[in-house]
């Protein structure tokens, strides 16, 4: 196979450079991406035979599928000699599918179709196409440039998608088909005279942090090393990992409780302050040389790739169930747990009993060790119970045998498919409903909780639940 010699001729005849020139003049054939560019208007008066691959637009489903038949096209013409392939900018996708195919090929790159726009571009820049502003990763302290905005649909989505990151009334250079190069603001990218794929537009960088509407993780991390920094906030840079284990907890059971209540709102907020404490964590072991944010995310990065092998690796599982079989059996092997036994020791001490209790539980029952169902466990609640009465009498043993109750009932729950943790929690919540109900039927009778015995008491909540039971 000939080499094929791919040419970037930009939009404008005028843009074409000498080695484009030669490039064109020493191959035996060539193929334009389209023929509506200037290049083709530059052939013509030279009297240079070429071929345009626009009818496989009509061919192609979408572009991705575009750009494949243009490669294929352009791998077939090279069978009988070399080809100059000509596309508006070397970064076209079928140029990208002709390099996977390891063939012969040679860049010429010339001009960039977002022309004079680099002049604006101070400091590191994102470049884009407009069509594939979906997978875009937008970075505010970064300029943003954005090639062939051909519509005024895809305008409106990618203003949307710059707006994510950048303020509404951000600057913006927008360079038109012709070349020429105005200022306006983001908020009106979807409001221009016309649109056609020649159309590119710069968003400079926003470094100021005050100025923007939206943040991403990116100034989040800066945010925290302004505040940990010198003349940042006293507060902050007196923070150790110690002083913020009880947040980190506490923020972690707020956004629970968000869950719980299915409150949206609350849930993204107080995510957020869980984010908040794991980059303070991560700033302090930046500035002690212990890790960085980076090592953060790699580590559950590599550990979420590891223990999915039925998803990046050969393993198979169809279920749910499957999958934490698996999910078990990986982490098993991952921390070089050669017992069952390590396997119960490595569930953190810190977690809530009944949670820590539950985790043991399951783990001892993935080698067999179990119950096998929830009514056969339910004995030894009632034997654990007598064993506290009779520790109770002796006066002795009493936290031992008290601990082996809730341990026996944290069974009989986990059989049942019920969560520990929810089901006392409903249990308090419902308590907690109760006594004021209660109370409040006291004092509307004009008498005090101080006053009463508990058998009047007592009256007082039977009453209550008598009232549920008629609600229900």
């Amino acid at each position: 196979m000939s080499q094929i010699i791919v040419i970037g001729c930009g939009f404008r005849r005028e843009r074409l450079t000498l080695e484009a020139v030669e490039a064109l003049q020493s191959a035996d054939k060539i193929l334009l991406h389209t023929g509506q560019c200037g290049l083709a208007e530059y052939l013509q008066e030279k009297g240079m035979p070429y071929e345009t691959l626009d009818a496989l637009y009509e061919r192609a489903e979408d572009f991705d599928e575009h750009a494949l038949l243009a490669a294929q096209a352009v791998a077939a013409a090279a069978q009988a000699g070399s080809v100059a392939y000509a596309v508006f900018d070397v970064r076209d996708v079928s140029v990208q599918e002709l390099l996977r195919m390891g063939l012969d090929v040679r860049i010429v790159a010339g001009p960039p179709v977002e022309e004079g726009l680099w002049a604006y571009a101070e400091g590191a820049t994102d470049c884009w196409a407009a069509s594939e502003w979906e997978s875009w990763t937008l970075h505010a302290d970064r300029n943003a440039l954005v090639r062939e905005v051909d519509t005024r649909e895809l305008a409106a989505e990618v203003k949307l998608k710059l707006m994510d990151c950048y303020p509404e009334e951000s600057p913006i250079y927008v360079r038109a088909g012709e070349g020429s190069i105005t200022r306006t603001t983001l908020v009106e990218l979807d409001r221009l005279s016309a649109y056609d794929h020649r159309l590119s537009l710069l968003v400079p960088a926003q470094r100021e942090l005050t100025k923007l509407e939206r943040y991403g993780f990116d100034e989040l991390n800066r945010v925290i090393r302004i505040l940990r920094a010198p003349g940042g906030c006293p507060w902050d840079r007196k923070q150790t990992h110690k002083t913020l284990r009880t947040n980190l907890v506490e923020e972690a059971y707020e956004a629970v409780d968000a869950i719980d209540r299915e409150d949206m709102d609350a849930l993204y907020d107080e995510l957020g302050d869980v984010l908040l404490q794991i980059v303070l964590h991560a700033e302090i072991a930046r500035e002690h040389g212990e890790f960085t944010i980076e090592d953060v995310t790699t580590a559950i990065t590599h550990k979420m790739i590891f223990r999915h092998q039925h998803v990046f690796g050969s393993a198979k599982a169809d279920t749910a169930d499957e999958v934490l079989d698996l999910w078990q059996k990986v982490k098993k092997a991952e921390r070089h747990q050669k017992t069952q036994a390590e396997v119960l020791r490595s569930v953190t001490r810190s977690l809530p009993a009944l949670m820590r209790a539950e985790k043991v539980q399951k783990r001892a029952a993935d080698v067999g060790f179990d119950w096998e169902s929830a009514q056969a466990a339910f004995f030894k609640i009632g034997e654990e119970a007598e064993e506290l009465s009779r520790a109770v009498e002796g006066g002795s043993g009493i936290e031992e045998e008290a601990g082996d109750l809730l341990f026996a009932v944290v069974n009989v729950l986990r059989l049942l498919k019920l969560d520990p943790e929810i089901a006392l929690n409903r249990a308090t919540d419902k308590f907690t409903a109760r006594f004021s109900e209660m109370e409040r039927a006291i004092l509307a009778d004009g008498k005090k909780l101080a006053d009463m015995t508990l058998s009047e008491m007592d009256a007082y909540w039977d009453r209550v639940k008598l009232s549920e039971s008629g609600r229900q």
